[in-house]
């Protein structure tokens, strides 16, 4: 089916259970109908408007970097807390505070007032 420099359009691929999708003789998407996965493997995924959310399970990045161009990046729910919202910025909602030691990792947390860190050997405390 690659041969085709002009090939556009779907093919189910009924050996591997896929539904591939074609645009000029290339494969840009395949859909596994075994493990509901979706692979985009010239471009990754652009989304002009609108969104895209995670209801179950993780969002992970396996080789280069996460962007977030000009928005905040949230952790916990995304909800007005300021009268001006600011913009590039990452925004700490209290959460479960940590307890113990964390073995490799350090982590930032938010209390109900304070941005709070933990590192390797488990001392939570204030930052600044």
């Amino acid at each position: 089916m690659a041969d085709s420099g002009r090939l556009r359009g779907w093919k189910y691929d009924h050996a591997n259970s896929n539904l591939e999708v074609w645009v000029n003789g290339t494969n840009v998407g395949t859909w596994d109908d075994a493990t509901n996965d979706l692979v985009l493997p010239t471009n990754g995924l652009t989304i002009t408007a609108g969104g895209a959310t995670v209801t179950a399970g993780d969002l992970t990045v396996t080789a280069g970097d996460a962007h977030v161009v000009a928005q905040n990046l949230y952790m916990g729910a995304e909800t007005a807390f300021a009268t001006t919202e600011p913009t590039s910025a990452v925004i700490f909602k209290e959460g479960t505070a940590a307890v113990g030691a964390i073995v490799t990792s350090s982590a930032l947390f938010a209390s109900s007032s304070v941005l709070r860190k933990i590192i390797a050997n488990g001392t939570a405390s204030n930052v600044g």
